[in-house]
């Protein structure tokens, strides 16, 4: 009997201590899966990265990233700042195979997070939106428009899911700020907005932004560079704000002879903002090296900065774009450009014949200098040169030169059926950037009343600078009466750019 009962305490004893053992592996189980878990961290290294990525060393930010996920194979900060490594290639390159292979990097990307992220990060949601968001702008270099709204959406609703779940999340404002800021311009019906749920303004998009570069308070933050870009973008293209564009760019630290993209932005903005020579000042000192993806594109701005500026050897840098650049945009728009090289300053027309050629058989239309480039083709008119001179001046800055050049020419241009509507339209823009506003209300107006069924686009951005002369006089009742006058009209150019500005211009007006 004691024997049998020693037994049987001993199998009780034995019984608790699998028990014991059974519960201590089953903890420490449950603390390897939780450590398994994905989590989210923008480590130091994987900064320098991302900060690699940004100056388009590609190839080094690949090896590095390889490495690093294989000693911190949890972490899924890696699969966000790796899609900026396919966004980059894409978007530069703009080659469709290329575009094919790794588009399919999104889904593997977005799939794996959320099968093994952290649902309770702030990042889980936000690094899927800013993949969504990256190839939704790849997507528009396609013309995978629905593709691009699907993604677009995504991002979006992600995004304010994270708001809600983390309102204290300042970073979820990066991208969001920019959907906010666009909303209202986007080119699509309002319907498929609404189905969408798509909404915002520009005043909420401008105010998140600021907010962010509030938060950041200068470079130390992992997003600063994009949240600065965001702001001079919006301040440009949805303020038309050139000036305090410019000044932002030139008011931070960011670098543009180190970083191609920032030079890439920082020739776009001085070149909008009518600082010519500074743009080709940045694109002369920019990065070059074999570790640096290259950029044909920013040989396409110098070509056409120097060609603003009337320069000699302004179809350098054009030949070298189009001789290297193996993607589809743009291209028409670089053989129109060197086209009008031949005529203003060969005054060359069989020159300006062989390249306008070119234009038809090349590239895409997708966006509108392009488009114009092709219609230009198509109608078959060679353009004055007297004409173009004054406009290509203007567009570089030189504005007092272009207004003297319009001028000079008077007798020609004035009285010529063919040339005055345009004519008056030069010496209106010309007139307005001089701050000469009297006369150049006078001369838009000429040109909207003498153009308003003309399909070029004279009086449709005539009628658009009028808006903004009356905008910045506050005179917000003729200002709407403008920006509602240029969407009336249908020029077969710029159509979008300039009904885009008018909406724009009618949100800011808003009171």
């Amino acid at each position: 009997m004691l024997l049998s009962r020693a037994f049987f305490v001993l199998d009780l004893m034995y019984i608790q201590l699998i028990r014991k053992i059974w519960i201590l592996s089953a903890i420490l189980c449950l603390s390897v899966l939780a450590s398994a878990q994905g989590r989210f961290d923008y480590s130091d290294e994987l900064q320098s990265i991302y900060k690699d990525i940004l100056d388009l060393k590609l190839e080094k930010a690949t090896a590095d990233l390889a490495a690093l996920k294989i000693t911190d194979p949890n972490n899924l900060s890696h699969l966000h700042i790796e899609n900026y490594i396919d966004f980059f290639t894409v978007f530069i390159n703009e080659d469709e195979k290329e575009f094919k292979r790794l588009e399919k990097n999104r889904r593997k990307r977005i799939k794996y997070i959320q099968k093994n992220g952290d649902k309770t990060s702030p990042y889980y949601l936000f690094s899927q939106a800013e993949i969504n968001l990256q190839w939704a702008l790849a997507r528009s270099k396609f013309g995978e428009q629905f593709n691009a709204l699907r993604d677009l959406y995504s991002a979006y609703r992600d995004l304010k899911q994270n708001e809600t779940r983390h309102p204290d999340f300042i970073e979820n404002k990066k991208s969001l700020s920019v959907i906010h800021a666009v909303n209202e311009t986007i080119p699509i019906p309002g319907l498929i907005k609404r189905i969408f749920t798509l909404e915002g303004d520009l005043q909420q998009g401008e105010r998140e932004i600021l907010e962010l570069l509030e938060y950041t308070k200068g470079e130390n933050s992992f997003f600063y560079a994009e949240a600065l870009a965001s702001h001079v973008i919006i301040t440009l293209y949805q303020k038309n704000d050139k000036e305090a564009a410019y000044l932002a760019l030139k008011n931070s630290k960011l670098d543009p002879r180190s970083s191609n993209l920032v030079n890439f932005l920082y020739a776009k903005v001085a070149q909008r903002a009518g600082y010519n020579d500074e743009a080709i000042d940045i694109l002369t000192d920019r990065a070059n090296g074999t570790e640096y993806l290259p950029f044909p594109y920013l040989d396409f701005l110098m070509g056409l900065s120097k060609l603003r500026k009337l320069d000699a050897d302004a179809d350098v840098p054009l030949k070298r774009f189009v001789n290297n650049f193996k993607g589809r945009l743009y291209l028409k728009e670089a053989y129109q450009k060197l086209a009008w090289f031949e005529l203003v300053i060969n005054e060359d027309e069989q020159g300006y014949k062989k390249y306008i050629k070119r234009v038809n058989s090349i590239g895409t239309e997708l966006v509108d200098d392009d488009k114009q480039a092709q219609k230009e083709y198509d109608e078959g008119v060679i353009p004055n040169i007297d004409i173009l001179r004054a406009r290509l001046l203007f567009d570089g800055g030189y504005i007092q030169r272009a207004y003297n050049y319009l001028i000079t020419n008077s007798e020609k241009l004035a009285y010529n059926s063919h040339l005055v509507l345009e004519y008056y339209y030069r010496l209106g823009r010309s007139t307005q950037a001089l701050k000469n506003y009297p006369d150049a209300l006078k001369y838009f107006l000429l040109t909207v009343e003498n153009g308003r069924s003309s399909k070029k686009y004279f009086a449709c951005n005539a009628a658009l600078q009028m808006g903004i002369i009356y905008e910045q006089q506050n005179q917000y009742e003729d200002a709407e009466k403008y920006f509602k006058e240029c969407l009336s009209m249908e020029p077969s150019k710029y159509k979008n750019s300039l009904h885009q500005k008018a909406k724009t211009g009618l949100d800011r007006i808003k009171r």
